[in-house]
């Protein structure tokens, strides 16, 4: 497993890839010192074109062989919500054929092993709020709502 690490807008991200995939992105207190794989460069590269807004979509294979074929579900419909827009867990359990499932989408989204790239932070509740994030610790919804207001304003 290579590692890599990106300072970003929302603090530290350790990048966990293969030679073929991206497996895992945390946020961290602090960098240390790693040797890079062309793939995470490449997963770099495309991280800060979409922090300096320039990037809607990535384009990384990721590893999701860890995650159920439930979550893999939800997170391949996930993909589908189009940068700087949300979808409440409801709509996002209908899009996964669960109308009444919106908890276990939010449970799904709860162990999104590669935040921002498989954006979670687009899904809101229906009423509007924010919700949670589960990304970011203590300051999950400052993240979350960063992550939105930069989406709104760069698209």
């Amino acid at each position: 497993m290579e590692v890599a690490f990106l300072k970003s807008p929302i603090g530290v991200l350790k990048i966990f890839s293969s030679d073929i995939a991206l497996h895992k992105i945390e946020l961290v207190k602090e960098r240390n010192d790693f040797e890079c794989s062309a793939f995470n460069y490449r997963v770099m590269d495309q991280l800060e074109a979409y922090f300096e807004g320039r990037l809607h979509s990535f384009n990384i294979p990721l590893a999701l062989d860890k995650c159920s074929d439930f979550q893999k579900k939800v997170y391949d419909e996930l993909l589908k919500v189009r940068y700087g827009r949300t979808k409440s867990y409801k709509e996002l359990a209908e899009m996964v054929g669960k109308p009444n499932g919106y908890r276990a989408v939010a449970n799904a989204l709860a162990n999104n092993p590669i935040p921002i790239i498989i954006p979670c932070h687009r899904i809101v509740y229906a009423n509007g709020k924010i919700g949670n994030y589960s990304f970011g610790g203590q300051n999950a919804q400052e993240i979350k709502s960063y992550l939105l207001d930069f989406e709104k304003k760069h698209s």
